[in-house]
């Protein structure tokens, strides 16, 4: 452990107000919140098949992340003597591994493979770096965090981008909800707060695909007055369900679950009949 300490403290010896400025906001492309925004754009204004794909891939390997950290249970570099830690804030459960950074590599990697563009194929493995760099530059992750989390996210974006391919295909969405509903029942073994989450988001998705898929087929070419109700709705939406239910709900972990059950559901379930009636009615 030591060398990684060593490491950190390389990192940080170029610490100066730019560096705290430019690495902080490169962390936030690991955020949920700016993953999930980049995914609703990609869903309503691109491809709506390869929106769904690229959302549950960062579910499915944000339940994965929460599954090997509660595993494996390493702590932060956080108090460490030499070691000055910011952002903490982001820095919530275990450390091992980098949840920022396999967040990153999960989703860049799965646009890459996607669309498959060349500047994509540059850009992914650049940003995907410098998130990395941005944890250790914080002081909330170790290099082996941020190194695994890397990878894992790679590997995860290839399993997903085959698994949702066959899924799309077949409109078999029992693999789907086995491993929804798998990782929904790990959480209650486990007992972490951000697994629940997690979870519950993944189950929340996909119960609303399947009922979008099979029920509403969404026709995302719509007039740009109904796209911009629709992307208020759709965020507006997420936002309270996630911010102003966390005041209602009693801090329980089920209800973590529940709340961000009802943010899944909320964008591939409900906004989806919503946008369905809004183009009938332009019709």
């Amino acid at each position: 452990m030591s060398y990684q300490i060593e490491i950190i403290k390389f990192i940080q010896s170029f610490s100066n107000s730019f560096f705290d400025f430019l690495f902080q906001a490169i962390t936030l492309f690991g955020e949920e919140s700016v993953l999930v925004l980049l995914s609703v754009f990609v869903f309503l204004s691109i491809d709506k098949n390869k929106g769904y794909k690229l959302i549950f891939t960062i579910a499915s390997g944000t339940c994965f992340n929460s599954l090997i950290k509660n595993i494996a249970k390493f702590e932060r570099p956080i108090g460490v003597e030499g070691i000055l830690s910011k952002r903490v804030h982001t820095a919530t459960g275990y450390s091992f591994p980098s949840g920022h950074t396999q967040a990153t590599s999960t989703f860049w990697s799965s646009i890459s493979i996607i669309f498959k563009k060349r500047a994509l194929y540059i850009f992914s493995p650049i940003i995907i770096v410098l998130v990395a760099i941005s944890r250790l530059y914080l002081g909330v992750h170790w290099p082996s965090d941020v190194i695994f989390g890397a990878i894992f996210g790679v590997i995860w974006a290839i399993l997903i981008d085959k698994a949702f391919d066959y899924i799309q295909k077949s409109k078999n969405y029992t693999a789907l909800i086995i491993l929804s509903i798998l990782f929904a029942i790990l959480a209650f073994f486990i007992g972490d707060d951000d697994f629940f989450k997690s979870a519950g988001l993944l189950l929340g998705l996909s119960v609303g695909y399947i009922i979008e898929n099979k029920y509403i087929n969404l026709d995302i070419n719509m007039p740009i007055k109904n796209k911009i109700i629709v992307y208020l709705l759709l965020i507006g939406g997420l936002f309270i369900i996630k911010s102003l239910l966390k005041l209602v709900f009693p801090e329980m972990l089920i209800f973590s679950m529940l709340r961000y059950f009802l943010v899944g559901f909320w964008g591939f379930g409900i906004v989806p009949i919503i946008a369905s009636n809004l183009n009938k009615k332009t019709v």
